[in-house]
């Protein structure tokens, strides 16, 4: 039996319909997770008093679901560019001041605040990979990989790669496949030398 040439993404070409690429992102948890997150973040703005109740009540309901079904909380005070994709579930918490665009969250990745310190700002197009923990009022720069289980507790810059805890810079040059091609443009000072030399895998879950 002929076996059917498979692509980089462990997919064959015949599996790329439109079904798998539009429609199955949509029933991953991350992608509830983040739904979630723009109503409230929608829910809190409206201005008719009323309304905002009425709908502030449902967010909060709907984000108690949410943690209990796909382990995934991120608050509704971020403030969070387009692009957020949160891959698999369980166990990811996002609690920061800001992040930008075409970020990218794996399982167990935690971004928290620590009290009379304050919350981390994030900059664009960056990955967190899974078990990665960002503490206190950090500040990480535009396309930074943060590896496997590493704990961010200093400054990041911009096109760097880090790990270990506590995480340190073990590469300047972020060629890293991880991370893909933002949906906006970085600073041309950083994306210069992280942009990848290969597209990164497709997204198949918590798509913004």
């Amino acid at each position: 039996m002929k076996r059917l040439p498979k692509s980089r993404n462990a997919f064959s070409p015949q599996d790329q319909t439109f079904f798998r690429k539009r429609v199955t992102p949509f029933l991953e948890f991350g992608t509830f997770a983040v739904i979630v997150y723009r109503f409230g973040v929608w829910a809190y703005n409206i201005k008719v008093p009323v309304i905002r109740q009425i709908l502030i009540t449902l967010y909060l309901f709907t984000n108690v679901a949410c943690m209990i079904i796909t382990g995934i909380h991120i608050s509704h005070e971020n403030d969070i560019g387009p692009g957020l994709i949160v891959h698999n579930f369980s166990g990811i918490l996002v609690l920061a001041k800001k992040i930008g665009h075409s970020c990218t969250l794996n399982q167990g990745a935690s971004i928290m605040n620590v009290r009379g310190v304050g919350r981390a700002t994030i900059g664009n197009n960056c990955y967190f990979g899974a078990g990665c923990k960002v503490v206190g009022a950090v500040t990480i720069g535009d396309n930074v990989v943060v590896s496997p289980n590493s704990v961010v507790i200093t400054d990041v810059p911009s096109g760097a790669t880090v790990l270990g805890v506590p995480a340190r810079v073990i590469s300047r040059e972020a060629t890293s496949a991880y991370l893909k091609y933002p949906i906006m443009p970085v600073d041309p000072a950083t994306a210069k030398d992280s942009k990848p030399d290969s597209p990164a895998p497709a997204s198949t879950s918590g798509v913004s």
